[in-house]
């Protein structure tokens, strides 16, 4: 049962009571409804705590852990250096799965969800980021017009003396999302645009 189904059943409830209130006698069914009083009172506790805590910044905390940033960057040894930074405590799991709900229920015993989440903004932030290699972007285009002006045959001589790893470097400088290595037609486009 979900909880919409839940809150439906409960007013539909409550509606036939209210119109029966004044009918309704026996002792069967005044010791059902103090049994339903006493699990309404704990589930009403358990629900405030619930509502409390997500605005404390576990919400967050919990949506970050489940962001497309976390599926790329987050590591057993990011856990246990945020769990270091902010909590104070070592992480005791090895394994990845266990290791972040240790995380998850350190911080929120603790009450450090804004800056556990805080940390783990920051860090994704900087694994994502790429530093710029020693040329800058003006002399990086200038050097793709140049491979676009090249006949098929020099440009496979261009880039066969160059090494893959150079070539990923000039890749992923910021602002060039792509390195098109397959004709200097597809560098002539890609300039264009």
């Amino acid at each position: 049962m979900n909880y919409l189904d839940l809150s439906t059943r409960l007013s539909h409830l409550a509606e036939k009571l209210s119109k029966q209130a004044t009918k309704i006698e026996g002792h069967d069914v005044a010791k059902s409804a103090m049994k339903l009083v006493s699990e309404l009172d704990r589930f009403e506790a358990v629900l405030e705590s619930y509502l409390a805590s997500r605005k404390s910044g576990e919400f967050f905390l919990e949506t970050l852990l489940r962001s497309p940033s976390a599926k790329r960057h987050l590591s057993l040894d990011l856990l246990k250096k945020g769990l270091r930074e902010t909590c104070g405590k070592r992480l005791k799991a090895e394994e990845f799965g266990p290791a972040k709900s240790e995380f998850v229920e350190t911080v929120h015993a603790q009450d450090k969800s804004a800056a556990a989440a805080k940390f783990l903004k920051h860090s994704f932030a900087e694994a994502a980021s790429v530093a710029a290699g020693g040329k800058d972007k003006a002399s990086l285009q200038q050097e793709f017009i140049q491979l676009g002006r090249l006949s098929e045959e020099e440009f496979a001589k261009a880039i066969a003396k160059r090494t893959f790893g150079s070539l990923r470097r000039k890749r992923l400088r910021p602002g060039l999302t792509a390195w098109p290595l397959r004709s200097p037609l597809i560098i002539r486009d890609w300039i264009s645009r």
